[in-house]
């Protein structure tokens, strides 16, 4: 798809997004920043840097999952398995690290989340079935395939190897925060200044549209299914890795965490809109807030509350922006029909508030 290509509409819907994405993430930051404050007034520990480094690791495995969930959704998808993913990659890997090397247990447990998402996206796409309950139905069986291949008990004595990705850091920080930020980047850079990006967003905003444009929708559809699903298992893997084993019930609950950052870093629930700055900013919150409650010795289950209400809250916000563009759009479709020398009056009618071309011309005609 070519820039000649993009309608008009959307591109000013583009400048509107960019305004409004800006507005939301200046929210966000000074939310961090305010919230930040609060939890170092009432505990004076919290902005360490040991504690930023234990906070920032929970942070980067939600935001690894995030990116690639962010990607599925602005293409019009979504996937409410991402936890159970999680789960899986963790548990293979451990599994395999038992009695493979580390390296191919890593790359095995990476990929079982690739295969999940790849027939989430098959089943789909062939079979024509809403996302949502592909994946929530994948969510239960995966997690059952799980409880199985553990016998529900955790996985423990891998090889000392196996820590080493998950506990290693670069320039003091740690490696799981890297890979979040070069990933978090890489996408950013793919929305941003690709054809990929511009054809994943033309795909979540109107796939039809889309398609008789001549993009490939099974490619792009199978593509970010594939994609989510190895951002969760690299999330998964990271985890194990870093804890030295892997449990069942890993993962519980972690794809309520990922979709709320999604939806209130700004991308549209229906695709089309988003920007991974605002992801960013979002798991950085959602992540300060978990850690801040318990760091205040508030009740942890808090964090439940402020992560569910955050999520109503953002797919209302979000609901109800896109029904005011939607009415923008219409309102502009109307003025440009009734406008002198548009379509209603090419079509010989007469629009009510105008007066017709006859009359303009007066008596001296």
């Amino acid at each position: 798809m070519t820039d000649a290509a993009a309608p008009g509409p959307a591109r000013s819907g583009g400048r509107r997004s960019l305004s409004e994405a800006a507005i939301r993430n200046l929210t966000l930051l000074a939310l961090i920043v305010a919230f930040s404050g609060v939890v170092q007034i009432v505990n004076d520990n919290f902005l360490t840097f040991a504690n930023l480094r234990v906070v920032g690791l929970n942070i980067a495995f939600i935001g690894i999952a995030a990116v690639g969930a962010a990607l599925l959704m602005i293409g019009g998808q979504i996937d409410l398995s991402i936890g159970s993913i999680f789960a899986l990659s963790a548990v293979v890997s451990a599994m395999l690290a038992q009695t493979l090397p580390a390296g191919l247990a890593i790359l095995l447990g990476v990929a079982s989340g690739g295969l999940i998402g790849l027939l989430n996206g098959l089943i789909v796409w062939r079979i024509n079935i809403s996302p949502i309950i592909v994946t929530l139905g994948a969510l239960t069986f995966v997690r059952g395939l799980v409880l199985i291949l553990t016998g529900d008990s955790s996985v423990t004595g891998v090889a000392a190897g196996f820590t080493a990705m998950g506990r290693s850091a670069v320039l003091g920080v740690p490696l799981p925060i890297v890979l979040f930020a070069a990933i978090a980047l890489g996408a950013t850079a793919l929305l941003a200044h690709t054809r990929t990006g511009m054809h994943i967003r033309a795909f979540g905003d109107d796939r039809q549209a889309a398609e008789f444009a001549g993009l490939s929708g099974w490619r792009i559809t199978l593509g970010l299914f594939v994609t989510s699903g190895l951002m969760a298992g690299l999330a998964g893997v990271l985890a194990a890795s870093r804890l030295g084993g892997a449990s069942p019930n890993f993962g519980v609950g972690f794809e309520l965490e990922v979709i709320t950052a999604v939806v209130l870093g700004g991308v549209a629930i229906t695709g089309g809109e988003g920007r991974m700055t605002g992801v960013v900013l979002a798991v950085i919150l959602l992540g300060l807030v978990t850690s801040g409650i318990t760091a205040m010795g508030l009740d942890p289950n808090i964090g439940r509350l402020i992560v569910g209400a955050a999520l109503i809250a953002a797919v209302a916000v979000n609901q109800i922006g896109q029904e005011r563009h939607n009415r923008r759009q219409r309102r502009q479709a109307m003025e440009e029909f009734a406008a002198e020398g548009g379509v209603a009056e090419r079509m010989g009618l007469a629009v009510e508030g105008r007066a017709t071309p006859r009359q303009d011309r007066g008596p001296d005609a």
